[in-house]
């Protein structure tokens, strides 16, 4: 519900131009820079069904504040809450899933439960954009004050209902900043967390221009058919909804044909689909029709839903369990960082040219991670040089 009309909202009812919404979502990930880490660290050290759980609260109310008072300061503030939330369920869990998988189902490896669950996360998505969809009827703070009304409540009942039998703290006498100390040692030592964290960080590069303004460069093509009641935002959950079966078609290749215990194999997949969506994103901006350009955007989105299990499954496959909250941590704040770098420049070239220009110039930000990808293909995982 909240994240597919949420740049719509930003665009719609605050006023923001094509900078203001590129850094809206620079603010964001700035948020989750600073307390991707720390929060990480206290799933590892505290309990990681409670750390995901204050953070569906915290994104809660984010989008609640965001619909009840749609001015621009407020929307500010919440960006930073909504990062600040996104920080403590992130890595926490990603971690409990793996530490769970061996009590709940011991024949299924990690990057099987990663991809399955991202299955159900797209039947989620499929309903919550068309639920969305029927509070524009209202209004779009509707849609927020609602979503933000539902990440509450959930969180009350996830807390009340996860188990946590696999959970193991880290050495009860270290304190945080050992914690942390120790994971980042594990990177340095480690040459494919480095470029697995590499890659990450070009991800982000890229991501942020398209993610924030591929509705914009849409809109000014000003040739959205209105429907009913609903007008023009009646496509956005189409868009949205044919996205997301990409993506499920796309998961449930990678499912069948990556081998997801073996990081070459990993490697290799991710330099294919990124080739694909490099062409994809910079096809989008060029293009002049808006049937061909929807056709790109679903192809791109759908990518992205099969690369994201990916790299959360190689980071698992290099990182022991005291330390995989902290791990999955750094990964968020490395793709963190390369939002942060590239949003400000996109979304300049957004309000000196047009939001079709800052998502070419987006593309071209994903070529960096080939070199690095073909590089990770050559280099044998943790796993494989312990054994």
């Amino acid at each position: 519900m909240a994240w597919t009309m949420h740049v719509v909202f930003h665009i719609k009812t605050v006023g923001f131009d094509n900078f203001m919404v590129v850094f809206m979502g620079t603010l964001y990930e700035i948020s989750i820079m600073c307390f991707e880490v720390p929060t990480g660290v206290v799933a590892d050290l505290v309990s990681r069904r409670l750390s995901a759980s204050v953070g569906w609260f915290f994104l809660g109310l984010g989008f609640f504040l965001e619909g009840l008072f749609p001015v621009v300061w407020v929307v500010i503030g919440a960006q930073l809450l909504l990062g600040f939330g996104e920080t403590f369920v992130s890595g926490a869990h990603d971690a409990w899933v793996a530490d769970e998988l061996p009590h709940a189902d011991p024949g299924v490896d990690s990057g099987t439960a990663f991809l399955k669950g991202q299955q159900s996360s797209f039947q989620g998505r499929i309903l919550g954009a068309w639920i969305g969809v029927l509070f524009t009827l209202v209004s779009l703070p509707a849609v927020m004050l609602a979503s933000g009304l539902g990440f509450m409540c959930f969180a009350f009942v996830a807390f009340a209902t996860m188990s946590e039998k696999g959970f193991h703290k880290s050495d009860e006498q270290r304190h945080f900043w050992a914690t942390f100390r120790e994971g980042y040692k594990l990177v340095q030592k480690s040459k494919i967390l480095l470029l697995i964290l590499a890659v990450s960080v070009f991800y982000g590069l890229a991501s942020e221009g398209f993610d924030r303004l591929w509705n914009k460069a849409i809109m000014d093509l000003n040739q959205l058919p209105a429907v009913g009641a609903f007008g023009t935002d009646f496509w956005w959950p189409v868009l949205s909804t044919a996205a997301i079966l990409g993506g499920m078609f796309v998961n449930k290749q990678v499912r069948l044909r990556v081998k997801t215990d073996n990081s070459s194999s990993i490697a290799s997949a991710l330099m294919a689909m990124t080739v694909v969506l490099i062409c994809s994103i910079a096809g989008f901006a060029l293009s002049q029709s808006i049937w061909v350009g929807a056709a790109l955007f679903i192809v791109s989105r759908a990518l992205r839903r099969g690369i994201e299990p990916l790299l959360k499954t190689w980071i698992n496959l290099n990182a022991p369990s005291e330390n995989r909250a902290t791990l999955l941590s750094f990964g968020g704040q490395a793709h963190s960082m390369g939002e942060i770098a590239g949003g400000p420049m996109v979304g300049t070239i957004g309000k000196l040219r047009a939001a079709k220009d800052a998502i070419f110039v987006a593309s071209l930000l994903l070529l960096p991670t080939l070199p690095f990808l073909a590089r990770a293909k050559r280099t044998p995982s943790d796993s494989e040089l312990a054994g």
